[in-house]
């Protein structure tokens, strides 16, 4: 099981890493500079920032009602909070591309 667990710990990380080049290519590239880039782009931020601390309050909440979380995994649940968020971002704005 252990073993189960980490290769889809890796898996994670590469889909991660493929999100942050996803987004980067599309905010440092041509097609950001143009007024469909611009929309395209502030409507992957509306969906997706205002999801961080919504999460964050749900963590603090079963932090404080549910379960005490240690430090630890509060670390590792931020974690995945924040680079959920990033692959959420990028495939937002690999549909928004395909779609205007």
């Amino acid at each position: 099981m252990d073993i189960f667990l980490a290769i889809l710990r890796i898996v994670y990380v590469i889909i991660f890493f493929i999100a942050v080049f996803i987004s980067l290519r599309f905010e440092m590239g041509e097609e950001y500079k143009d007024e469909r880039g611009k929309s395209i782009s502030n409507k992957s931020y509306g969906i997706v920032f205002p999801l961080m601390p919504l999460g964050w309050f749900l963590i603090e909440l079963y932090d404080r009602f549910v379960d005490h979380i240690d430090y630890g995994t509060y670390k590792t649940v931020i974690w995945f909070l924040i680079t959920g968020l990033m692959i959420l971002h990028a495939s937002i704005l690999t549909v928004l591309k395909r779609k205007y």
